[in-house]
């Protein structure tokens, strides 16, 4: 019973460290230029433990502080296998998002990582290693092997964490992605009807090659009725119009915002993911 009970508790720490890895290397990436990036944070959350046999199904939630980029939410779900003692092995994979940013990374628990109880099996320590699989916003291309730390007690069903590291981010600029359309000639409408783009900061230039002024704008949904939320200045043939917005993941719809030109078919639909 009691190597259960420390199954379920390596587990849990498991994943609750993964989630922190997670968190701490959004800290640490404040912009997404090449480069390596030194990161440290600390998180503490609660998790629920499910234990059939020797394995231990974990879930957990939890929040924290990370350098440069503040606040952010953790989740994710681990197995721990309790035939193995006294340390229990463990993997798991996660996500976390920044409070207030389109940020979020992907992560895995790499094999060899532990979680061991004291003689009592209420108190766990964690010693692990996580990586990273993937991200948006300004960690869209971000890797790297986090270190985590932390305590895990199994009575009051809460945990703390450090990580530590380094963080390599490749391609990309501060200034985030550009996306570049058109006039459709004389035409009331765009040279594209659908553009995407990843979370976080998106530029969006349309070139006006119509003897009609026009400019670009985002309504912050897919429809005629969404609110505007930015808009560019509407400008002759020739010249360009620009709009800057940081939008999370879902659908926008792009116009043009002269009288009637929307209507006329003049509009299309932004997919950031």
């Amino acid at each position: 019973m009691r190597s259960t009970r420390i199954a379920a508790a390596t587990a849990f720490l498991a994943v609750l460290l993964t989630g922190a890895i997670g968190a701490e290397i959004t800290a640490a990436a404040p912009t997404a230029r090449t480069g390596v990036v030194p990161f440290s944070a600390t998180y503490s959350g609660k998790a629920t433990v499910k234990v059939t046999d020797d394995v231990a199904d974990i879930s957990a939630d939890g929040t924290g502080t990370g350098t440069i980029i503040g606040a952010s939410k953790i989740s994710g779900t681990g197995k721990g296998d309790a035939s193995v003692q006294p340390c229990v092995p463990f993997t798991g994979t996660g996500a976390i998002t920044a409070s207030g940013s389109s940020t979020a990374l992907e992560f895995k628990v790499v094999p060899a990582s532990t979680a061991c109880g004291d003689d009592a099996g209420k108190v766990f320590s964690i010693v692990s290693r996580a990586q990273v699989t993937g991200g948006t916003g300004k960690l869209a291309n971000a890797t790297g092997s986090l270190k985590i730390t932390g305590i895990y007690d199994r009575g009051a069903g809460t945990f703390s964490i450090k990580f530590t590291g380094k963080l390599t981010t490749a391609g990309g600029t501060d200034a985030g992605k550009v996306l570049r359309i058109s006039t459709a000639g004389n035409k009331l409408a765009f040279s594209k009807k659908a553009l995407s783009a990843p979370a976080g900061k998106i530029t969006i230039v349309m070139k006006n090659g119509s003897g009609l002024p026009h400019n670009i704008a985002i309504r912050n949904g897919a429809t005629a009725k969404s609110k505007l939320i930015a808009k560019g200045k509407v400008v002759k043939k020739g010249k360009s119009s620009t709009v800057n917005v940081t939008l999370k993941r879902g659908k926008y719809r792009y116009v043009c915002t002269v009288r009637g030109h929307e209507a006329a078919g003049m509009w299309g639909i932004l997919t950031v993911k």
